[in-house]
């Protein structure tokens, strides 16, 4: 059987590689509006590419259960900060001036997909101390 944390884990890898490429919106430059993308930005290339490396890493930390759920709250962290980050640019522009993308709300996806691993890992543990017990 799949443990669903590894797919979540997974979608949040994906969502941090697809924030970095679709426009995060569009930016009025003297009448024209250009799009901004996550790659422009040097701190969301290497929030995103952490926050995904980690991400697909802590997949294959499974028989280490302690180490995966460490690894996954330092991903937590990371996705805290790029949400951190996305609020503080994108609010100091005026209204007039920029327009929301779509892909502006993938790092609240990647932060729930990744609390939502560290909870799958959570509970796998206490299955297994649980069964430990019986023992």
């Amino acid at each position: 059987m799949q443990r669903i944390q590894s797919v979540y884990l997974f979608l949040s890898s994906l969502a941090g590689i697809l924030f970095l490429f679709l426009p995060l919106g569009k930016i009025n430059e003297s009448e024209v509006f250009t799009d901004v993308k996550g790659i422009d930005d040097v701190i969301f290339i290497i929030l995103s590419c952490v926050i995904s490396i980690i991400a697909l890493g802590s997949i294959f930390l499974f028989r280490n259960r302690k180490l995966q759920m460490k690894v996954i709250l330092f991903n937590i962290l990371c996705s805290l900060a790029l949400v951190g980050y996305t609020v503080y640019v994108f609010l100091g522009f005026q209204e007039s001036e920029f327009k929301f993308g779509p892909a502006l709300i993938l790092p609240v996806f990647i932060l729930i997909f990744n609390v939502l691993a560290y909870i799958g890992v959570k509970s796998d543990e206490q299955l297994i101390e649980s069964m430990n017990r019986l023992r």
